[in-house]
């Protein structure tokens, strides 16, 4: 197994199996080239799973997971960090404070001033 620092692809060579725990968060696995051999780690009360992944395809792996991989006959793939919900979520709540104030001032320059 190589991994490519600059770009963060990792390598499987012919006859090599590699073992990695994901997390912290989940991640996305990608098949850049070549055709892969997944299975993840089951649980007492929920079976391994398989997935045989060919390049352009992906699967999610959630954070805690243990996989297993190995290349048919050799493959290529980038695990991804998707983004964080909390950073979409609080940039959702800016937006939507930011409309409430342009708003509310608009409304208020449109209306006229009250004598006292």
């Amino acid at each position: 197994m190589s991994q490519s620092q600059q770009h963060s692809l990792w390598s499987v060579s012919q006859g090599e199996a590699i073992s990695m725990s994901i997390g912290p968060g989940p991640r996305e696995l990608s098949v850049s080239e070549g055709r892969l051999w997944l299975t993840l780690r089951g649980a007492l009360d929920a079976p391994a799973e398989d997935h045989w992944l060919e390049a352009g395809e992906s699967v999610q792996l959630p954070s805690g997971s243990r996989v297993v991989m190995e290349a048919w006959p050799q493959a290529a793939f980038h695990l991804l960090v998707p983004p964080c919900p909390e950073v979409v979520r609080q940039q959702a709540g800016r937006a939507a404070s930011q409309s409430f104030w342009r708003r509310f001032w608009t409304a208020s320059s449109s209306r006229p001033l009250s004598a006292a």
